[in-house]
C-alpha cells in the first residue's frame, strides 16, 4: 500500500474512533512530523479524507471534521423542520425570495395541469448550526397572492397549518442524485465532486388530497442519508 494511503487509513480510523464532528484534525506539519514523511505525502493522505466524506478543508483554519450523516426519513408526516428538530439539531431558514406567478410549463404538464395555474413560488434555504445544507424551491397552490407574507421560518408546514389552516401529508417523492451547478456549489459551500440529492415532492391537503405544495429540494449529499419507510 502507498504511504499516503496507509496514513489516510490510519487517520480514517482515529477519526471514526476518536474525533467528533466540528473538531480540527492536527496541522499538515504536525502530521508530517508524526508520520516522519513530507507535507505533500500528508497532503495526499488527507486529500483520500476529504474524497471519502470525512473532513472538510477551510482556508486558514484546516481541515474539519464532517458530522455523521444525519438519517432523514421519508414518511407521510416527514417535513424537512420536523426532522431535524426531531434529531435535536439546530435548524435556520432563510427566505430567499417569493412570488405569485404562473406554473413552469414542464411541471405543469408533469403534474398533468394548464401551464396557466397559478402558484406562489418560494425559494429557502436551510442551515444546520449556522452552516447551510439544503435549497428548496416550493410551488404552492390555491393560495392568496400575500399569503407568504408573513412567513420568516423556520417551517413552512408549520406557518400554513397555523395562518391558513392547512394540514399537509407527503405523496409521491422522487429522488436523483447529480452534480451540483456553480449556484448551488457557491449557496451549499461545497466543492464541484460532491453530489447533491435532489428530492421532488408532492404534498396534499390531509383533509381534502388536494395537491397543496410541490416541492424541490437539493441537498448536500455527505450530510444526508435518506430511509424510505414502507406504507402500513
Amino acid at each position: 500500500m502507498s504511504r499516503y494511503r496507509d496514513i489516510a487509513a490510519q487517520l480514517h480510523d482515529e477519526i471514526r474512533g476518536h474525533y467528533r464532528a466540528g473538531e480540527l484534525l492536527p496541522s499538515e506539519s504536525q502530521l508530517a512530523e508524526r508520520f516522519a514523511v513530507n507535507r505533500h505525502t500528508i497532503r495526499r493522505a488527507i486529500d483520500e479524507l476529504v474524497h471519502d466524506g470525512l473532513v472538510r478543508r477551510y482556508q486558514g483554519l484546516g481541515c474539519r471534521i464532517v458530522q455523521t450523516p444525519i438519517d432523514y426519513a421519508l414518511h407521510d408526516h416527514a417535513a424537512f423542520s420536523h426532522n431535524l428538530n426531531q434529531l435535536g439539531l439546530g435548524l435556520a431558514t432563510e427566505v430567499q425570495g417569493w412570488r405569485a406567478t404562473e406554473l413552469p410549463v414542464a411541471l405543469a404538464g408533469a403534474l398533468d395541469l394548464s401551464p396557466r395555474t397559478r402558484v406562489l413560488e418560494l425559494h429557502t434555504r436551510r442551515l444546520i448550526e449556522s452552516e447551510p445544507v439544503c435549497l428548496i424551491r416550493h410551488f404552492l397552490f390555491d393560495l392568496p397572492e400575500d399569503a407568504l407574507a408573513a412567513f420568516t421560518g423556520p417551517s413552512l408546514h408549520a406557518f400554513l397549518r397555523e395562518h391558513h389552516g392547512i394540514e399537509l401529508r407527503r405523496g409521491t417523492t422522487r429522488l436523483r442524485a447529480r452534480m451540483p451547478t456553480l449556484d448551488e456549489r457557491a449557496q451549499l459551500t461545497i466543492g464541484r465532486g460532491t453530489p447533491v440529492m435532489e428530492v421532488h415532492t408532492r404534498n396534499y391537503c390531509r383533509h381534502s388530497d388536494r395537491l397543496r405544495e410541490y416541492s424541490i429540494s437539493r441537498s448536500r449529499s455527505d450530510l444526508f442519508e435518506y430511509s424510505v419507510e414502507p406504507k402500513p
